[in-house]
């Protein structure tokens, strides 16, 4: 997919930076022929390139990227790049159309310039100029708005319109938004309608959100704030720079629920439970991430985090001498065991130990942890803490993601003869027998998508809503407001 994203973006900068003198020389005859009008005839370029130029550098506060056309247009004979390839073939037209639909995908027409281009171009074939230097300035405009409407209808398909590093802090996945204009080529033809085509093309999970805003406006089932949480959504799906692949394990946040997508299908959805919402103490926020699961603990043993030592762990020990026996729990200062109780909590710096629950039923982890490698030190794992299931906000934990059906998962993993013996496992370790803590790899390492959406469609294309846990939504919108449909 990235490497689509490259050609998608290279390509539009070889659209505009495309020209041929020749072409130039017939482009006036040509006009006059397709649009019935003998003035085009006299057209002269180098006059047509002086208004272009005029055009190009005076103040216009509708043009939403100057600094990219003045680069893309920075010799003289850049200014019959899209009219001169596109206008006559039609394809401009082509590329109205495209624009117009773009609330089909949660993004404002008239952002990209769609009436203004539209009008332009009925006046380059309807009107009667009464000489050919005032049918400069129209066919400028057009070059120049089709431009920058391209160019940002382009970036903000590929990449969103927004920058989510701009204003999330916990957003922890790679967005790369090379620059358009980086391409140094030039060519003489492509084909804008494939192009197009190839850029609206998205993957399933897009598509089903897609078709919905599709089918509202023939049949509009859809009240405001659904059509929203989908504009949401749909941009969220575009600062992904990869397609999913074909199985894959996804998390979606303010839902509390994981799937296993296996060629877009869902072969099981179970409940999880996420981190809880920040507050005026801490955020325990459960990050937008991904991964790739190929390694799980059986029985684990949990490293607490030196956030929960000092602000959990170090309350329990002041307050109660059988707080580490109690759960489970041992102590190591510089690295070595040592008795708890033979310690005074009330009179040193908790932070200075480390501390670790060990393996069991009663273990924070529960009785399986799922590994992916990401800083964070994120995962997935089992819980003891069952009830938390049954809440309809699931938004509970330190951050890591716990899973209602660990085995389910697990099986999903390893091999049928592996499957059965991490249930014995964990069986006797639940029934108080032995306790084999061990790791297992993956048969197949598995992607794991952890990420934040309110509006999701399942694989029947049936539209699901989520509250909107994190107010990720309230800030997406101060960030997006400006180019969603009005």
């Amino acid at each position: 997919m990235k490497s689509k994203v490259c050609l998608l973006l290279l390509s539009i900068a070889l659209i505009i930076a495309s020209c041929s003198k020749n072409r130039h020389e017939e482009f006036g005859k040509d006009l006059a022929k397709a649009f019935k009008s003998k003035k085009y005839k006299n057209f002269d370029t180098t006059a047509y390139f002086a208004v272009f130029k005029s055009r190009l550098s005076a103040e216009n506060n509708e043009i939403h990227n100057p600094i990219t056309l003045k680069k893309i247009y920075s010799t003289e004979e850049k200014g019959l790049n899209l009219i001169g390839e596109f206008l006559i073939k039609g394809q401009l037209d082509t590329l109205v159309s495209f624009l117009e639909k773009a609330d089909e995908h949660g993004l404002d027409p008239q952002y990209f310039h769609t009436n203004v281009i539209k009008e332009l171009i009925t006046r380059a074939k309807k009107e009667k100029f009464k000489n050919i230097n005032l049918a400069y300035p129209v066919l400028a405009d057009i070059e120049l708005y089709c431009a920058d409407g391209l160019i940002n209808y382009a970036n903000f398909m590929t990449y969103g319109a927004v920058n989510p590093k701009n204003f999330l802090s916990r957003y922890y996945v790679s967005v790369d938004r090379p620059d358009i204009v980086s391409a140094q080529a030039s060519l003489e033809q492509l084909n804008l309608v494939k192009f197009l085509n190839e850029l609206s093309f998205k993957d399933q999970p897009y598509e089903n959100l897609h078709k919905l805003l599709v089918n509202d406006k023939l049949n509009p089932t859809l009240n405001p704030a659904e059509k929203v949480k989908i504009y949401y959504s749909l941009e969220r799906l575009r600062w992904r720079t990869k397609a999913y692949p074909a199985k894959y394990l996804f998390v979606n946040i303010p839902e509390f629920k994981l799937r296993l997508i296996n060629n877009e299908s869902e072969e099981f959805v179970m409940k999880v439970c996420v981190g809880e919402a920040a507050n005026d103490k801490s955020n325990h926020q459960t990050p937008i991430l991904s991964g790739l699961i190929n390694l799980m603990q059986v029985n684990p043993v949990w490293n607490i985090p030196k956030s929960i030592v000092v602000k959990e762990i170090g309350v329990g020990l002041k307050n109660n001498s059988n707080y580490l026996e109690e759960k489970n729990m041992v102590a190591y200062q510089n690295g070595y065991l040592i008795d708890g109780k033979s310690v005074d909590w009330n009179s040193v710096d908790v932070a200075k130990y480390e501390f670790k629950q060990n393996p069991g039923a009663d273990n924070s982890l529960g009785q399986i942890k799922f590994i992916f490698k990401n800083p964070y030190a994120i995962y997935l794992h089992d819980t003891p803490a069952q009830a938390a299931f049954n809440k309809n906000n699931r938004a509970v934990s330190h951050g890591c993601v716990r899973v209602q059906n660990p085995m389910k998962l697990a099986s999903a993993l390893v091999s049928l003869s592996e499957a059965e013996q991490i249930k014995k496992e964990t069986e006797e370790a639940a029934a108080g027998g032995q306790v084999v803590t061990r790791w297992v790899n993956a048969k197949t390492p598995i992607p794991v998508f952890i990420e934040y959406y309110t509006a999701w469609a399942d694989a029947n294309g049936k539209l699901i809503l989520a509250e909107d846990v994190y107010n990720y939504d309230s800030k997406l919108f101060d960030a997006l407001k400006q180019f969603l449909p009005q």
